[in-house]
């Protein structure tokens, strides 16, 4: 309907794209957008699918690789609403476009890219940590980090490089499941124990400063830096 896609039997709806392989060039103007997903589907250019297989969580095979540079039309869906249930809405309708032969998925607000049995085995699920993991990467930067969290409106996630990266894993993912589930009032100051068995924490407030404002990756919501408490 126009620009708009829409269920005929929920309430889900977001602005949507359909573009030619050269739209790839124009993804600026998207940038006031909060929420991206890319559904690629069927002749782009051969870096495409490098770009994609640099941001997958996984391996995407030959085939996908094919698939993906031979799409004739990227199609964008965007929100400019925030929080978990607008994150529901855009995976249910990326779904949608899965089922019709889409390839791939790319969420342009986290960087990060997903095979189609890997959208269809997460999108509708009841595992909060199922749909984290569709809009968040974990980075290696100044620090450890999070990045995707402000598409549930939630600042992301840092930690130092000085702990061991599957600790660092385990704490950062164990941090933003905790508030998605949660919802608690955090502060500088308070702490936070991944388990019995972990540190703790101290958790303190800092500005998104790895990426510009102006882009998509850009928390508004800035980040927790957790550092261990003595």
């Amino acid at each position: 309907m126009g620009r708009v896609f829409c269920s005929t039997t929920t309430a889900d709806s977001c602005a949507i794209d359909i573009c030619d392989r050269q739209a790839v060039l124009h993804l600026k103007l998207l940038q006031n957008k909060t929420i991206q997903g890319s559904v690629f589907d069927s002749q782009t250019e051969v870096s495409l699918a490098d770009d994609f297989e640099l941001a997958a969580t996984t391996r995407i095979d030959l085939v996908t690789r094919q698939q993906i540079n031979r799409s004739e039309q990227i199609i964008y869906l965007t929100a400019d609403r925030v929080g978990y249930d607008a994150c529901l809405q855009i995976a249910r309708l990326a779904e949608v476009l899965l089922a019709i032969g889409g390839i791939a998925i790319k969420v342009e607000s986290t960087g990060i890219a997903h095979s189609r049995s890997k959208w269809l085995a997460n999108y509708d699920s009841d595992d909060v940590f199922e749909i984290q993991s569709l809009y968040v990467r974990l980075i290696e930067g100044e620090y450890y980090y999070s990045c995707g969290m402000h598409n549930f409106g939630k600042a992301d996630v840092a930690i130092s490089l000085d702990v061991d990266i599957g600790l660092a894993i385990y704490v950062m993912n164990v941090f933003n499941y905790y508030r998605l589930t949660e919802s608690p009032i955090l502060q500088d100051g308070h702490t936070f124990q991944p388990d019995v068995s972990c540190d703790r924490y101290q958790i303190k407030w800092i500005e998104d400063d790895e990426e510009t404002p102006d882009s998509l990756l850009h928390n508004p919501y800035g980040r927790w830096l957790l550092v261990i408490s003595n």
